[in-house]
């Protein structure tokens, strides 16, 4: 018996020194964990202008893309931008016919591309932000009909086409980016600096 009442005490010293978490302890280590969690989660949020630069890159890459498989490919090309539909699809001139009519096969013939969406939040227009200097277009998209034709040298026809494409954030009409079209045909990701009001 005695025996008995000594393994007893043992085993509750035992169980006593184990311990575990009071209520208080377990409250502050949840606390704690939302607090770096919501620290955590606030740096990985993009802001409205980084979302918005982020597709004028990512738009001026696919401009270069459609542009390259131009030349390379000694076909024309088109990317036509749908400003309802927040995206933009480029077509091919895939049996060399010297002519574009936007069918399926002339999109499906451009693998690469296709038909892209803006990212979230992203629509096509200018907001808040000015002209870039030497647009003379008004505008989402300053280019003719919304498009963008290629030659088989991948320039912009007809020749001396010039535009842009501004970008806004649909909830921050100073969040703007576009991308200017220059008659030879190369592309240049700008960013509208609502302070002090100019492109760079």
């Amino acid at each position: 018996m005695i025996a008995g009442r000594a393994c007893g005490s043992q085993l509750k010293r035992r169980l006593e020194s184990l311990g575990g978490f009071s209520l208080i302890e377990l409250v502050i280590v949840v606390s704690l964990v939302l607090i770096v969690g919501s620290m955590v989660a606030s740096t990985f949020r993009i802001s409205p202008i980084r979302r918005v630069e982020n597709m004028a890159h990512q738009l001026a890459a696919h401009l270069e893309l459609a542009r390259t498989d131009a030349l390379n490919n000694r076909h024309k090309g088109r990317v036509v931008f749908d400003s309802t539909g927040s995206s933009y699809t480029a077509y091919v001139d895939h049996d060399d016919d010297d002519s574009i009519t936007e069918v399926a096969a002339e999109a499906i013939a451009f693998q690469a591309f296709g038909t892209r969406r803006l990212q979230d939040l992203v629509i096509f227009g200018r907001g808040a932000a000015a002209k870039i200097p030497g647009d003379a277009g008004d505008g989402g998209i300053t280019l003719t009909s919304d498009e963008l034709n290629l030659s088989e040298q991948g320039f912009p026809e007809p020749w001396g086409t010039m535009g842009t494409i501004y970008l806004v954030h649909e909830r921050d009409n100073t969040a703007v980016a576009a991308i200017s079209v220059a008659s030879s045909g190369s592309f240049k990701a700008w960013r509208w600096w609502p302070d002090p009001g100019e492109w760079r």
